[in-house]
């Protein structure tokens, strides 16, 4: 590969996000390095965002736009990698903005580094303003500095640290090599929401070079009014994608390493449901958090189990009920 002349793909899922699309954009095009590919999927949106996407494509050559049927943030996100040309690809949140500097300092980074980099990771802030609020709040999105010291190297052997509920596992903050990638063909799951934790820890496992940025470089915004939409059967794919992600463990053979971690993040998702699912979905979604909750305890060793942090709430989980569960840790 020609680190002088490095192309990125840069795949942007657009569903009707009109209020937002042109802030995304226009950190995109103004990034201080040019060398993008931007693939803006439009998923079938019914707003505006098709014309600004038309009046954007006018006036930048780099943006190409494919236009389909709705298939969710999975579809759309699998076709832009059906098509992407460049060296290294990237997603961005349409919602969403990257700081100007974020694909410079990747190649920055790139060129200055021997070893190769098949993921680079990088760190940013959540951005939430509504109704409630009188100004903006930014907060980190992860602590990194639980990756260890970066005075020695920046390279982190992501198998010690796949906790989904502390570490990044989101699709966004990061770039892929497309060399390596395609010897892979990772895909998101159809129309699966909460897919993200799942399309990152078979990524994570598939390589050791993996280097790890501290700087903060892309700007998550929070929804407040997006929390009701998780208020139907989609609710269930936050325990699809939780059985999946065990899977994952125990084919790369490191389930016994991230047990715990892995009773956290099933825990934390079981809770989000209970507390944002739709009142005459609560027992069955209950229901499922319980009989995943039962397989694995038993693989978990007893006296460690007790002494975790997650004890008490997976206890109330299995023995309370949807109603005491919300009273007990709030509904929303």
């Amino acid at each position: 590969m020609n680190k002088e002349n490095i192309k990125i793909s840069v795949i942007i899922p657009v569903y009707n996000v009109e209020k937002y699309l042109s802030r995304c954009l226009d950190s995109i095009i103004l990034q201080t390095y040019e060398n993008l590919e931007i693939i803006c999927v439009n998923d079938g949106s019914t707003d505006g965002s098709a014309k600004i996407l038309a009046d954007y494509a006018k006036k930048d050559k780099r943006i190409r736009i494919i236009t389909q049927e709705n298939q969710g943030l999975s579809g759309a996100r699998n076709s832009g990698m059906a098509v992407m040309t460049g060296d290294y690809f990237s997603f961005i949140d349409s919602d969403d903005w990257l700081q100007l500097g974020a694909y410079q300092k990747f190649i920055e980074v790139l060129q200055k580094e021997e070893q190769v980099i098949d993921i680079f990771v990088f760190n940013g802030f959540q951005y939430l303003w509504d109704k409630y609020l009188t100004a903006p709040t930014f907060t980190k999105i992860f602590n990194i500095q639980e990756w260890g010291n970066f005075s020695k190297t920046h390279f982190k052997n992501i198998r010690h640290h796949l906790n989904p509920t502390r570490y990044p596992m989101q699709a966004w903050g990061k770039l892929f090599r497309t060399d390596w990638y395609r010897k892979y063909n990772f895909q998101f799951m159809d129309r699966m929401q909460a897919q993200d934790h799942l399309f990152s820890a078979q990524t994570y496992l598939a390589t050791d070079n993996v280097y790890v940025l501290e700087d903060y470089l892309y700007c998550y915004r929070k929804h407040t009014e997006a929390i009701s939409q998780n208020r139907n059967e989609n609710i269930f794919h936050l325990l699809i994608i939780c059985d999946k992600v065990k899977e994952v463990y125990k084919q790369n053979n490191c389930f016994d390493e991230h047990k715990y971690a892995y009773l956290e993040y099933l825990v934390r998702e079981a809770m989000v449901g209970v507390r944002t699912c739709r009142d005459d979905l609560l027992d069955a979604y209950l229901r499922e958090a319980r009989r995943l909750l039962k397989l694995l305890i038993p693989e978990l060793d007893v006296e460690r189990y007790k002494t975790d942090i997650s004890y008490e709430r997976s206890q109330d989980i299995l023995h309370l009920s949807g109603e005491e569960l919300r009273k007990k840790y709030g509904s929303r």
